[in-house]
């Protein structure tokens, strides 16, 4: 004789599940990382890593890329600008 398996479901306990939320976005999955689309512009558009503030120069960069990350101003009177090194490091 054959064994028989019988579910039954409750229609009226299935009401009751709640559903998680769901996230809506774009994001970016790289280096086993995810970034919002919001987030993109704290990283580098290079190495996908995070900026760093430079307070003496007032500026981002990138620090495995050695690079800024912003251009310089063309006022001539920054001093900001006028002091910036090359490269960051």
């Amino acid at each position: 004789m054959e064994k028989s398996m019988m579910l039954f479901l409750d229609p009226k306990e299935r009401k009751h599940t709640v559903r998680q939320k769901q996230i809506e976005n774009s994001f970016l999955l790289i280096n086993e990382r995810v970034i919002a689309k919001e987030e993109l512009r704290d990283y580098c558009n290079d190495c996908f890593e995070p900026l760093s503030y430079h307070e003496k120069y007032d500026t981002c960069y990138c620090e495995p890329c050695n690079a800024w990350k912003e251009d310089d101003c063309n006022d001539p009177t920054c001093e900001y600008c006028k002091i910036r090194p090359e490269r960051p490091f």
